[in-house]
């Protein structure tokens, strides 16, 4: 089967902590209120009140008054309460962090959900697809899917090029690299081609940076230009456009050390499709096409015997084309969308 149920303890606890986390989320939602810092400014013989911002952007609230050192206050007081909550609550994610340890829930590779992160705080929409994408799926499903399918040194990260110019300015004024160097200061380019996609770490750890397009793989597309000439550029993969078009899918997941993640991914159902389509591919490496079908095979399990609670799957079936659907029913008999 691939996989075992989680035991009533295992679950017990991934409840309590994806809870605490989603707490924290809420939490975090409410950030923008209390983002940057309030100061009085001394111009021309008078004190001004800004809302200081990222990146030196300020903002005059007017002169000093009653009105605005109320503001001011309020302000310090919320910054300081949002911050005693947030302490609180990653207090108590560290305890339960104990706890998913000692059940055998942290799974995720760290150094991925570093990554993970370090994207995340920048607001960068993406995805994370292939092998790192079956974690998300066993924690919606409630299993632990067995080691053979999950061993791998490297994460995809799609990347949708149609939000190009919304990706280009939450990287800037960094780059995708220097994002990446948050996370892990040792990342370096793979290669260093114009069209380098990926960086590696000094412990091996691959990060590859994808997306869908319609420019051959030796021009540059408009996701591309938009993005600094010497840094990473997503390499695009024309079949990646069926999963771009498909729903979006998340869980939350515990990395090796316990702590909980929020996982971006694909619908379990597309990941079948493509993960079946690349397993019939001849230009495919044969352990690669061997791997592609044996976890698509699993992900058809899961979506037959404990995904139940997915939405009908007709934008799934419409994002792939009719001839990928019906060579994935043909050569899979317990696929079931």
């Amino acid at each position: 089967m691939g996989y075992m149920p989680l035991q009533l303890e295992q679950a017990r606890v991934a409840t309590n902590a994806s809870q605490l986390f989603e707490a924290l989320e809420a939490h975090r939602a409410q950030s923008r209120q209390v983002e940057g810092s309030m100061h009085w400014k001394h111009i021309a013989g008078r004190d001004y009140l800004y809302r200081g911002y990222s990146h030196g952007k300020n903002h005059s609230l007017g002169p000093r008054s009653s009105e605005t050192a109320a503001i001011k206050v309020a302000f310090d007081e919320k910054k300081a309460a949002y911050k005693a909550r947030e302490a609180a609550l990653k207090t108590q994610l560290q305890t339960h962090a104990a706890y998913v340890r000692a059940n055998g829930l942290h799974r995720f590779p760290v150094t991925a959900a570093r990554v993970v992160r370090a994207l995340q705080r920048q607001r960068i929409p993406f995805r994370v697809i292939g092998t790192n994408a079956l974690y998300a799926y066993e924690a919606r499903a409630g299993v632990l899917i067995e080691p053979e399918h999950l061993a791998t040194a490297d994460v995809d990260v799609l990347m949708d090029a149609r939000q190009g110019v919304r990706i280009a300015t939450l990287v800037k004024p960094e780059s995708l690299l220097s994002v990446l160097r948050h996370s892990d200061r040792t990342f370096q380019r793979l290669t260093d081609s114009t069209f380098s996609f990926c960086a590696v770490n000094d412990a091996g750890y691959r990060v590859d940076f994808i997306s869908q397009g319609a420019s051959p793989p030796l021009e540059m597309n408009d996701f591309e230009r938009l993005l600094q000439a010497d840094d990473l550029t997503p390499v695009t993969i024309e079949s990646l456009k069926w999963l771009i078009a498909t729903p979006h899918f998340d869980a939350i997941v515990f990395d090796e050390r316990g702590m909980p993640l929020r996982l971006a991914t694909v619908d379990p159902r597309a990941f079948v499709l493509h993960k079946w389509y690349v397993s019939q591919r001849p230009d495919r490496e044969p352990a690669k096409r061997l791997r592609d079908e044996a976890q698509a095979r699993l992900v058809a399990n899961l979506l037959h015997r404990e995904l139940h609670d997915l939405s009908m799957p007709g934008a799934v079936l419409r994002a792939f084309p009719h001839l990928v659907r019906q060579q994935a029913d043909a050569g899979m008999d317990e696929f079931d969308v």
